[in-house]
């Protein structure tokens, strides 16, 4: 069974699982989570699990902006991470069904606030709702196919290839296609990533990403403004080409040949969809 947010309606295609930001939690499971759960507020730079704190709840980040990075609170600096949006997953997921130790940071990188539900709360929760279980194990298999997709970038691109990744990847959340003033069709970014934070996400020194953000001006491909980044459309469709060739080749749900219809249909607006699961059934 498909998770409800990525089914197709109508031409509407499937949102496309890519790297560094995780997919929409389906409608089942943030309902549970929401019966089950509560909400908290952090502050920026405020972790998730603190130090002693068991990695046993599920973790949706309901505004603001958050992180996920490698390695625990103690051993290692929070260089490389990806982020999270609202209606995303922020922590819990990846030891969910297993139980086994949590690897990993999360933590707010704006005032933010989540969702946290206990993790033995939703799976009882499973148990009694088929439904449910196949959705959300459809999701957490999702999310780590997204994280290895990421993987797969960082280890297999150059740093270049690697921004054009990430601004699809942005794009099909905050992007609009548009024509600019010499009539190139651009995906226009609102916002985009401050540098340095875009030098943790696709895992590269600040520098070389600078160098890269410069090259890519030069040659026409970017233009930086002061609340946005426009994108030459046709740059980004050999990137789109290594993303859609690593898949595979028979699988039904396998992404489009081309990117351009993702950009409007992978945006959906997390208030509503809050406010539709809470109206009385």
């Amino acid at each position: 069974m498909r998770p409800t947010r990525q089914e197709a309606s109508g031409n509407t295609p499937l949102t496309p699982l890519m790297p560094w930001i995780t997919p929409e939690v389906p409608g089942r499971l943030l309902k549970a989570m929401l019966q089950a759960g509560g909400l908290r507020h952090l502050h920026p730079g405020e972790y998730v699990f603190k130090q002693n704190d068991p990695y046993d709840r599920l973790v949706v980040l309901m505004s603001g902006l958050g992180a996920r990075a490698f390695g625990s609170l103690f051993t290692q600096n929070a260089a490389a991470l990806a982020l999270s949006i609202p209606g995303r997953i922020l922590g819990g997921n990846h030891c969910f069904f297993s139980g086994r130790p949590g690897v990993g940071r999360y933590f707010a990188l704006t005032e933010a606030d989540i969702l946290s539900a206990p993790s033995a709360a939703l799976k009882r929760m499973m148990r009694e709702d088929l439904d449910l279980a196949a959705e959300s194990a459809a999701y957490l298999d999702m999310c780590l196919q997204s994280n290895r997709i990421g993987l797969g970038a960082i280890a297999l691109l150059p740093v270049r290839s690697r921004i054009l990744v990430w601004v699809l990847t942005w794009g099909f959340v905050y992007g609009t296609l548009e024509r600019n003033a010499q009539g190139e069709e651009v995906l226009r970014l609102t916002p985009g990533l401050p540098v340095e934070l875009l030098a943790r996400v696709v895992s590269a020194n600040p520098s070389q990403v600078k160098r890269d953000i410069a090259r890519l001006k030069e040659d026409g491909v970017l233009e930086r403004g002061s609340q946005d980044v426009a994108v030459r459309a046709a740059a980004l469709d050999s990137i789109w080409n290594w993303l859609y060739s690593i898949e595979e080749l028979e699988a039904p749900l396998r992404r489009l040949p081309d990117w351009r219809p993702y950009v409007q249909s992978g945006r959906t607006d997390f208030r509503a969809r809050l406010q539709t699961l809470l109206l009385p059934q």
